[in-house]
C-alpha cells in the first residue's frame, strides 16, 4: 500500500486497505465492504481459469502481456449476461464488426499500429459517482 502511495499525485487521495475477516460480517468495515470483496474474489477466479492453460509466466514481460490481452478481452471484447450481454465498457469503433475475431483483429491492429484504447475512471463531485471516460483511436 505504501508503494502505491508513494507513486500517486499528492492531489489525489491515498489508497487506504480495507478488510473484509471472515465469511460473515463480524464488523462495521466487513459489513460496508463484503459485496466488493465478492466482486474481486469473482474477478480473481475468471482471471486463474483464463490462465490456468499458462502454467505461469516465464518472464515479467509475458505476465504483462497476458493480463493486457485479459482486460482487453474482459472489459471491451466479452459480453457479459448481467449487462444484457453487453460489454462493460463499448467502443464505438467496434459496434460495427459482427465477430470477436474480428473485434480481436480490429484491437490488435491498433497495437500494431502504436494505438491505444485507455479507459479512465473520473471521480465524481462527491456525490460518490465516478465517470468513465475512454480515449481511443479514431475510424
Amino acid at each position: 500500500m505504501h508503494f502505491l502511495n508513494a507513486q500517486r499525485p499528492a492531489s489525489q487521495p491515498p489508497f487506504t486497505l480495507r478488510q473484509v475477516i471472515s465469511l460473515e460480517n463480524r464488523d462495521e468495515v466487513s459489513t460496508e465492504f463484503r459485496p466488493f470483496k465478492q466482486l474481486i474474489e469473482r474477478l480473481n477466479r475468471t482471471y486463474k481459469h483464463h490462465l490456468r492453460s499458462a502454467c505461469g509466466f516465464a518472464t515479467q514481460n509475458g505476465a504483462v502481456a497476458l493480463t493486457t490481452l485479459f482486460v482487453t478481452h474482459y472489459n471491451f471484447l466479452r459480453s457479459h449476461a448481467a449487462l444484457d450481454y453487453g460489454v462493460p465498457v463499448p467502443l464505438p469503433e467496434l459496434s460495427s464488426v459482427a465477430t470477436l475475431q474480428g473485434r480481436w483483429n480490429r484491437v490488435l491492429d491498433w497495437g500494431a499500429y502504436g494505438l491505444c484504447v485507455v479507459p479512465m475512471w473520473i471521480p465524481g463531485q462527491g456525490d460518490g459517482d465516478s465517470e468513465m471516460i475512454v480515449m481511443t483511436v479514431p475510424k
